[in-house]
Formats: structure tokens, C-alpha cells, sequence
């Protein structure tokens, strides 16, 4: 008896040390699976942006590559072959043209502030008889600001001089980074074609990995779908169409740097309740405060009846989901992206912010209305 009780033990004591090893083991194994994986993320950091740059472009263009693919009857290699030379033609040579007319015109207007500063012909009130409404309205802002009656000529230099500073050194970072920059254009247009051509086994194997049930992960990825759309295509086209119609606007009225404020004014669409009236109201009180009556008329009317009405009819057109993320959100996902991700956060933030509300929806319609 005393032998079968031992025998008993040692059996057990035998079977808590295997699963003790066990436990090692996937220990073990968990902890070097881990390593591989963030060794893995180690090697793609540093292609970061075109990968989520051709990750951002294929949600755009997927559909028009797949109208492509049947329109041609071509294969997946073909078609994807074409679309990164139209992406290419057509977007990532004037995305660069763009900046480099940008770059140029604010360095235009920093020179010529500079230039007018220290002539002493740049000041900040207008004149008085020529302007009397300007003038007395300036006066009043910088009152409001504690500037008036102060050396403005050395405060307004040390702010160029600061300007300048800043504009020498973004230019001296492109300028040794364009080879970089070249090269990850070409690496972007590299996994825009595998994106194409394999995109559709990626996002099914990408599912598989999720801990969800089916149902589940087809509404994640519905949902995401519905507010990526609203954001991609309702507010970002949108405001490049309303960029567009303001640099058209302002060139046409001979404004200054015209590029420039419309590039702001499209910009201005993201902020709420303001939009784009954050460019386009001031520049019409100034034309009409300058006395130039038709010019203020016209910007005002273009801006009203054209620009803004964008938002009203453009945008639900363009929107194909369902969901549709609130500005406060999307205006502070662009300034939280641009904050951390530089120019790819105007794109990036809002995504992230949609990915955001789409996982708090699955959690609302799966958990909470469930135990309701």
C-alpha cells in the first residue's frame, strides 16, 4: 500500500514538473516569437511612410484599378503596372512641383517682408488718410496686443530674422535629404504595385490574425471602411477642391502669393465653425476697407455662392460610407497627425482617428448592446 501511495506521488510530482517545463516552454517560445516580431518592425521602421503612403494611396485608387482590371480585361500585373504610372504622372510628380512652387512663394513673400522692413517702407497700420476704417481698425488690434507705440521695425525684424533662420534650415534638411526622398518615392511605387496585385489576400490574411469572430471582423472592417471613406474622400478631397477654387480666386483678383492662401484656405475646412472664412472674410474686409469694392465683392459672392456650397453638396457626394467622423475630431486628428507624423499626418491622424471610433462602435454594438 505504502508503495502504490509513493508510486502515487512520484507520478504526480512527475506531471507537475512536465507542466512546469510546459509552461517554460511557451514561455519561452511566446517571449522569442516576440522578439522575432519586433525584430521584424525594427527592419520596416525606417520605410514607415511610403509604406502607409501606399497604403493610403491603394484606399484611394483600389476602386478605379479594379474599373481598370475589367475595362481592359488585362491581368492583376498589367493593371497595377498602369495605375502606378497614372499615380505617378499624375499624382506624386505635381504633389512635388506643388511643394517646390510653395517653397518658392513663401520665400518670395519672406524676402520681400524683409526687403519692405528694412526700407522702413513695411508697417502694420495703413494709412491713415488713404484708409482711415483700416488704420483705426489696426490701431485697436494692437492696442488690444500691448504693440502700439512700440519699436514694431526691431520687433518685426527679429521675427524675419527668426523666419529666416527656420526657412535656411527646412531647405538645408530637403536639400540633403533628397536622395532619400527620391528613393522612397520609388519604394512607395514598388509596394503600391504588390498592394494591387496581392492587396486582397494581405487584408485576408490580416483578418485571420484578429481574435474576433467572423461576423465580427467583417463589421470592424465595414465600419472602418464607411468612416475611412467619409474621411478620405468627404473632407480631404473636399478641402483640396475648396484649395484649388481659393489659389483660382486670388489669382485672378492679382492677390499676393496666391498659391500660398490657397493652400491656407483649403486647409481652413478642417477647423470648426470657422472653415474656410478664416481667409476668405478677412481678405474681403480688406479689399473693401482699401476701397476696392469690386474685388471685395467678387472674393465675397465667389466665396459664399462657390466655395462654401462645396461643403453643402460636394462633400455628401464624395462621402460613400455611412459614417461620418465630426470635425471637432477630424480637425484635431490633423493636428495631432501633423504634430507627430509631420505632412503624412494630414492623412495619417484622421485615420487613426477613424480606426478610433470604429473599434468603439464593434465595442458598443457587440458588448454593450448585448447585456442590454
Amino acid at each position: 500500500m505504502q508503495e502504490e501511495l509513493k508510486n502515487s506521488g512520484d507520478t504526480v510530482s512527475r506531471s507537475e514538473n512536465d507542466c512546469g517545463k510546459g509552461r517554460i516552454a511557451v514561455l519561452a517560445a511566446l517571449s522569442m516569437a516576440l522578439l522575432i516580431l519586433l525584430g521584424g518592425l525594427r527592419l520596416l521602421l525606417p520605410f514607415f511612410e511610403p509604406i502607409c503612403w501606399a497604403i493610403i494611396l491603394v484606399l484611394f485608387f483600389h476602386p478605379l484599378y479594379e474599373r481598370l482590371s475589367r475595362l481592359l480585361r488585362a491581368s492583376p500585373v498589367l493593371s497595377a503596372f498602369i495605375m502606378c504610372v497614372l499615380i505617378m504622372t499624375f499624382i506624386i510628380i505635381p504633389v512635388f512641383v506643388l511643394i517646390t512652387s510653395l517653397t518658392s512663394e513663401v520665400l518670395r513673400v519672406y524676402a520681400a517682408s524683409v526687403s519692405n522692413i528694412q526700407s522702413g517702407s513695411f508697417t502694420l497700420l495703413p494709412d491713415a488718410q488713404a484708409h482711415p476704417l483700416m488704420h483705426k481698425l489696426g490701431v485697436q488690434i494692437l492696442k488690444a496686443f500691448k504693440l502700439y507705440g512700440a519699436d514694431m521695425k526691431t520687433t518685426l525684424m527679429d521675427l524675419a530674422s527668426n523666419m529666416g533662420e527656420y526657412f535656411l534650415k527646412q531647405g538645408t534638411i530637403v536639400f540633403k535629404n533628397l536622395a532619400a526622398i527620391i528613393f522612397k518615392a520609388a519604394l512607395m511605387l514598388v509596394i503600391l504595385f504588390y498592394l494591387f496585385t496581392d492587396g486582397k489576400e494581405m487584408l485576408q490574411a490580416f483578418k485571420s490574425l484578429l481574435p474576433l469572430s467572423k461576423p465580427t471582423v467583417e463589421s470592424f472592417m465595414k465600419l472602418t471602411s464607411d468612416v475611412l471613406s467619409a474621411t478620405l474622400y468627404g473632407n480631404l478631397l473636399t478641402g483640396a477642391i475648396q484649395a484649388g477654387l481659393g489659389i483660382f480666386i486670388f489669382w485672378l483678383l492679382d492677390f499676393s502669393a496666391p498659391l500660398l492662401w490657397g493652400i491656407i484656405l483649403g486647409l481652413g475646412t478642417f477647423i470648426p465653425m470657422i472653415g474656410t472664412a478664416i481667409v476668405w472674410a478677412p481678405a474681403s474686409l480688406y479689399l473693401f476697407f482699401t476701397a476696392q469694392y469690386l474685388k471685395g465683392a467678387i472674393l465675397l459672392a465667389f466665396s459664399l455662392l462657390v466655395i462654401s456650397q462645396i461643403d453643402y453638396f460636394l462633400r455628401p457626394y464624395l462621402i460613400s460610407g455611412k459614417t461620418e467622423l465630426h470635425n471637432l475630431f477630424l480637425f484635431l486628428g490633423i493636428l495631432g497627425g501633423i504634430n507627430v507624423f509631420g505632412l503624412l499626418g494630414l492623412i495619417l491622424g484622421p485615420m487613426i482617428i477613424a480606426l478610433c471610433v470604429s473599434i468603439l462602435e464593434i465595442y458598443r454594438l457587440n458588448l454593450i448592446e448585448k447585456e442590454i
